[in-house]
Order: C-alpha cells, then sequence, then structure tokens
C-alpha cells in the first residue's frame, strides 16, 4: 500500500502544473505571461500576455558639414491571447497561434539639422531645413503564429521555453508634416509610391525567451 501511495504521488509530481505564471524577455521587449492547461496531459494550453518595449534614442547622420538630428518614438505595447499545441505527446515542441492587440501601432521619427546639411549637391541653412514628422501606422489588431521548445506549464517548479513566431500587421500607412525646405518640393506626389514599396513590410519578427513558474502543483 505504501509503494502504490508513493507511486500516485511520483506520478502526480511529474504531471504539468495546471497553471504557470511566466517572465518573457526578447524582440518586443519584456513581458509577463499567464499559461492555463487546456488538457490533463497539458499538449494543448492556453496564455495570455503582454509585452512593452520603447525607445527614443537620437541618431545624428553626417549630411555635408552638419548632421541630421533623428529622434525615434518607439513603443512597442503588445497584448496577446495565444493556444499552444504539442503534437508529440512525449517531446516539449510546440505550435501556437493567437490574436494580439497594440495601443501604438506605429513608429514615429522627428528630424531636424544641426548645422549647414547637404542633399545632392544642394547645401540648405539649418534654419531653412525646418522640421520633418515622419510616421508609419500599422494595424492595431494583430494575428499571431509561431512555433518553439518548452513548457508553458511546467513539470517541475520552474521551467524554460524558446518561442520564434510572427505577428501580422497589416501594410502601413505613410503620415508625413514637414515645413521649411520640403515645402518648396513635390515630396508630397511621392508618399503614395513610397507607401506601395513598405506594402511587403507586414509582419514583425517575434524571439522570445520564458522562464515559468509553475502554480497550484498538487502535492
Amino acid at each position: 500500500m505504501h509503494l502504490a501511495a508513493q507511486s500516485v504521488r511520483d506520478s502526480i509530481r511529474l504531471q504539468p502544473a495546471p497553471y504557470a505564471i511566466g517572465l518573457q524577455l526578447g524582440s518586443t521587449g519584456l513581458g509577463i505571461q499567464f499559461a492555463k492547461k487546456l488538457r490533463p496531459d497539458a499538449r494543448l494550453v492556453g496564455r495570455v500576455g503582454v509585452s512593452y518595449f520603447a525607445y527614443d534614442g537620437v541618431f545624428r547622420v553626417k549630411a555635408g558639414e552638419g548632421k541630421l538630428n533623428i529622434t525615434p518614438d518607439l513603443v512597442m505595447g503588445i497584448a496577446l491571447a495565444s493556444v499552444k499545441w504539442h503534437p508529440f505527446k512525449r517531446n516539449q515542441l510546440f505550435v501556437t497561434g493567437g490574436v494580439g492587440y497594440t495601443w501604438r501601432p506605429d513608429v514615429k521619427a522627428n528630424v531636424i539639422a544641426e548645422g549647414k546639411v547637404k542633399f545632392g549637391g544642394i547645401e540648405i541653412a539649418e534654419e531653412n531645413m525646418g522640421v520633418v514628422n515622419a510616421s508609419l501606422k500599422w494595424n492595431s489588431v494583430l494575428g499571431y503564429a509561431g512555433f518553439g521548445y518548452g513548457r508553458s506549464t511546467p513539470i517541475r517548479r520552474l521551467g524554460f521555453a524558446v518561442e520564434l513566431g510572427a505577428y501580422y500587421l497589416g501594410s502601413p500607412k505613410v503620415d508625413l508634416q514637414y515645413t521649411g525646405f520640403l515645402e518648396t518640393t513635390t515630396i508630397d506626389e511621392q508618399i503614395p509610391v513610397i507607401q506601395q514599396n513598405l506594402k511587403s513590410y507586414r509582419f514583425l519578427p517575434s524571439l522570445q525567451f520564458l522562464l515559468t513558474y509553475g502554480l497550484f502543483r498538487r502535492k
């Protein structure tokens, strides 16, 4: 009886935790994830999570005697609900798909001149260059698909997983606001051409590393 009871306890101990919380780090920033197994063997797992990344450092590009100061406004915040499926019973390989939402579906940049700049043989004084504000905007609702290795609900207290996937963003829309020198050009006529050339930028690759902690495990 004692051996049978011990065997049952060991079997329970080797089952994936029913729930887990995870910390993720990757190309879309730092995030947190909550997972729940949808089958007793944890081959099907539901997940919800959120990740965040921001950057606003200044890039300085030499242009003749002067420089262009480019200040990006990049905020990447994504909430994702997804389902993972382990097709092989004794293998941690998985495929996953889901739907995401981003509250900042755009990339913005501000461009100003520092000193006398030069474009294609034309020199422009700093005071004549003006200011350029450009942005690319995608859809707020995103599709997601990926694959990886590891469990979202670990067998032991801690687990590790790696995941490679991509978000589908739709085609970007271009917006360009400017003052100064560009007001004398026909750049507005080129915006549809620029938008067409950027049409293929519909996907955002994602590489994530996940550390998980099992919750509510039976003892």
